[in-house]
């Protein structure tokens, strides 16, 4: 019989009987973690004994058997195919999966883009290609790179001189009144519970995206959404959704900007790492999840035209809608 590796087995003994639950466990954990999030944690982890759930003010007794679900490791081994758009000898483009890190963290240090061009699509010289821009890991779609330093740099010149158009899909909660229109915000970075978090302020930094209506849905309970495509005029951190937010039409599976950020707070705050893409984080509740209703944020890096780091010539890409977006889409009735 197989063994599920997933899951850390205990077995109460004598003298912990009459502890709790909570007690117990927080007695055998290798790092102690503060009572909310112990208690958060067991929770969601499906404890079970005999196929009954376990809170953490259950009372143990001796040979109690139960199990603690371990979360999914976030390094996975080696990088999913990251699909080609175009390659020569001065630039790659590709598609990145949801999902995907572009850069080495303190939670991933295999699963990235960057390890994938390491390992990949070194040139005939051995040089390494290397991102000239930034797309946030659940973000999917186009990454253009640099096949040496030299072209990286007259990149990252063009994205910073502005002279790189984007264009993004996104689905999102809501029905915009209008089949176009702007958000125009000072954005600032902090100041609130979340660090990473974009807020508009009026001392902030100036930020602009522009969006178009591409199509309408209702869900089965009669519920409006809307795909849009986002053409950002600045490029501040995390613009498109604190803007989508700004305007009351937040991203679909955004745990940031979307239906509350104690969602993101409780999945930083746990120290684990998310499950593999597509896929819920097992901290979020069966109601977070109809909320959020796609695993990630629905958000596509679906064009990019930009200068050739070469020679110049204005090139234009552009990548297919992701599967797990597609399929959502496929179960909403167009309007």
């Amino acid at each position: 019989m197989d063994v599920d590796d997933s899951l850390v087995e205990y077995e109460v003994e004598p003298n912990y009987a009459g502890w709790t639950l909570a007690a117990y466990v927080a007695e055998k954990l290798k790092r102690p973690l503060p009572g909310d999030r112990l208690e958060r944690m067991l929770r969601s982890r499906a404890l079970v004994h005999n196929e009954r759930q376990l809170l953490p003010e259950t009372p143990v007794w001796p040979g109690l058997r139960f199990a603690l679900r371990k979360r999914s490791p976030g390094d996975a081994g080696e990088p999913p195919p990251v699909p080609v758009i175009h390659e020569d000898d001065a630039l790659l483009v590709l598609d990145k999966p949801a999902g995907l890190a572009l850069h080495p963290t303190a939670r991933y240090h295999v699963t990235t883009l960057t390890w994938a061009l390491e390992k990949r699509h070194r040139n005939a010289g051995g040089e390494k290609p290397d991102p000239a821009h930034r797309l946030d890991r659940e973000t999917s779609g186009l990454v253009a790179c640099g096949r040496n330093s030299y072209f990286t740099r007259r990149l990252k010149s063009a994205f910073a001189s502005r002279a790189v158009e984007k264009a993004y899909l996104a689905l999102v909660e809501g029905a915009p009144q209008q089949d176009r229109f702007e958000v125009e915000v000072p954005l600032v970075v902090g100041g609130g519970r979340v660090k990473v978090k974009v807020r508009v302020d009026p001392g902030g930094a100036p930020s602009h995206t522009h969006f178009e209506v591409v199509a309408r849905y209702a869900d089965a309970a009669g519920k409006p959404l809307a795909m849009l495509r986002c053409i950002p005029k600045t490029g501040r951190q995390h613009q498109i959704r604190a803007h989508l937010q700004a305007a009351g039409f937040p991203l679909v599976g955004d745990k940031l900007y979307g239906p509350s950020e104690e969602i993101f707070l409780r999945l930083a705050e746990s120290d684990g790492s998310p499950p593999p893409p597509g896929i819920f984080d097992d901290l979020i509740t069966p109601d977070e999840r109809a909320a959020l209703r796609l695993w990630r944020h629905a958000l596509h890096a679906a064009e990019l035209t930009l200068p050739h780091p070469a020679t110049g010539e204005r090139m234009h890409f552009q990548a297919p809608m992701p599967s797990d977006i597609a399929a959502l889409i496929a179960t909403l009735r167009p309007l």
